[in-house]
C-alpha cells in the first residue's frame, strides 16, 4: 500500500507529554513500592516480530572507513556479521550486539562524533582496560567509580572517527585499589536507573500498573493537527500527582 513520504520532520506533542509524564515518575519514585505504584504499561504493545537473522542494529557514518574498519576488527577483535568495501556490520562472538559503519559519500555529511556513545557493560573493567591499553588504545578516562563510593565503574576511549567507547563495570570495594586511575579526574554523576533502584518489572498491583498511560489524562486533547513545521509545538502537561 502506498503511503506518501515525509518532507519534514514533524514532532507530535503527544510523544513529547508521554515522555514528560514517565521522566516525572523517574524523579517521583524513590523506592521499589513507589515505582510499582506510579509506572503504567505503554499506551501501545511492542509492535515488533523478529525475523530469524540479526535483531537490532545502529549504523553510523565515517570519513576514514579503512580506519574505523581496522580499528573494530582487527584491534577490538569484533567479527563481522557482514562485510564489503563499502559496509561493515558488526557483532560479538555470540551475537550479543550489532552496529554498523559507512563510509560518507560525496556531498554527505559525517555523523557527529560526540552523536553517540557505544557501550559496553564488562565483567571485569579493569581487566579489560589493561588489555585495551597494551593493544595501544589511549583512555581518555581511565575507569573511575561514577560518583564517590559507587560500584559502579566507567572508563572511555575513542575510535579513529571520534565515537567514544564506554567500557562498564561493577568493581567490588576489594578491587578498587587494584589499580588506579592515572589523571585523577573527576569522575561523572552516577546513572540512576531502574536497576539502581532495585525495581522489578512485576507490579504488586497488577490492576493498577495494566492501566495504561492514556488512562492517566497525559495526553487529553492532544491532536496532531500542527500543520506549520516551524511552528512551536505547545501543549498542556495534564499528568495529575496522585493525592
Amino acid at each position: 500500500m502506498f503511503r506518501k513520504s515525509v518532507k519534514k520532520h514533524h514532532v507530535n506533542p503527544k510523544f513529547r507529554a508521554y515522555g514528560k509524564a514517565r521522566i516525572d515518575i523517574a524523579v517521583r519514585a524513590t523506592s521499589q513500592a513507589e515505582w510499582q505504584k506510579l509506572w503504567k504499561k505503554p499506551a501501545f504493545p511492542f509492535p515488533f516480530t523478529w525475523g530469524e537473522n540479526w535483531k537490532q542494529c545502529i549504523e553510523y557514518k565515517v570519513d576514514d572507513f579503512p580506519a574505523e574498519v581496522g580499528f573494530f576488527i582487527d584491534i577490538l577483535g569484533l567479527p563481522i556479521n557482514a562485510f564489503d568495501p563499502g559496509y561493515a556490520m558488526f557483532t560479538s562472538p555470540k551475537g550479543e550486539f550489532y552496529f554498523a559503519v559507512i563510509p560518507t559519500l560525496e556531498g554527505e555529511k559525517s555523523t557527529p562524533p560526540d552523536s553517540i556513545r557505544i557501550q559496553f557493560m564488562l565483567d571485569n573493567i579493569y581487566q579489560t582496560a589493561s588489555e585495551l591499553e597494551r593493544r595501544g588504545i589511549q583512555f581518555e578516562q581511565w575507569p573511575q567509580a561514577c560518583s564517590e563510593g559507587s560500584s559502579l565503574y566507567i572508563g572511555y576511549f575513542r575510535t579513529p572517527h571520534g565515537i567514544c567507547v564506554d567500557v562498564w563495570g561493577l568493581v567490588a570495594n576489594e578491587e578498587t585499589n587494584q589499580i588506579e586511575s592515572p589523571d585523577g579526574e573527576a569522575s561523572e554523576p552516577e546513572q540512576i536507573s531502574q536497576d539502581n533502584l532495585n525495581i522489578s518489572h512485576s507490579s504488586s498491583d497488577e490492576n493498577e500498573k495494566d492501566q495504561s498511560i492514556e488512562s492517566e489524562g497525559v495526553v487529553d486533547g492532544l491532536e496532531d493537527d500542527t500543520e506549520d513545521e516551524d511552528e512551536a509545538i505547545e501543549y498542556e502537561y495534564v499528568y495529575e500527582e496522585n493525592a
